[in-house]
């Protein structure tokens, strides 16, 4: 029996001088889904031009850090020149998301991309959040449209407008 209460007793002490584990910081993170849509004026076709691009963004499904935001959106308008059917970019280097709690997060994008990946055309944005909700995380969104139609690029007017998907992810400290 005293063989078991010593090995009890240097078991409880071992216990008792270990290092207790370190607390994990507390990670404010962002996920969401939700539906991008694009206006052109004037409408695209196959000559490059000077166009105003009207970008409405809705964040309808929203996990986050934040109990409160459950949605968001953007919506603004920006001119881009050369822009055709043939040559489309990415959007402006930054963004200002509203979201459903009344918080902002303005996001400078440092590197954007624009692909067409599997049929589909793609844009990641990935930078900083520079103010408001979630300040100083990395933001990376992506967005997806289909590619526009030729027929649309033709027509009178050219193509006028595009509907896609969008993800936001921000992740913090």
């Amino acid at each position: 029996m005293t063989r078991l209460t010593t090995a009890l007793t240097a078991l409880v002490l071992a216990i008792a001088i270990l290092p207790a584990p370190a607390a994990s910081a507390a990670v404010d993170s962002l996920t969401c889904t939700g539906t991008s849509h694009l206006a052109y004026s004037p409408g695209l076709t196959f000559t490059p031009q000077t166009v105003t691009l009207t970008e409405t963004d809705t964040y309808t499904s929203c996990v986050s850090s934040d109990p409160t935001l459950t949605s968001g959106h953007i919506s603004g308008s920006f001119t881009v020149a050369g822009l055709s059917c043939a040559y489309l970019t990415a959007g402006p280097d930054r963004y200002r998301v509203n979201w459903n709690n009344g918080q902002t997060s303005t996001i400078a994008f440092t590197e954007t991309e624009a692909t067409v990946v599997a049929g589909v055309q793609q844009y990641v944005g990935i930078g900083t959040v520079t103010s408001g909700e979630f300040n100083g995380g990395t933001a990376v969104f992506t967005w997806a449209y289909l590619p526009p139609s030729p027929l649309n690029c033709l027509a009178p007017g050219g193509l006028t407008s595009q509907n896609g998907t969008v993800i936001a992810n921000i992740t913090g400290l």
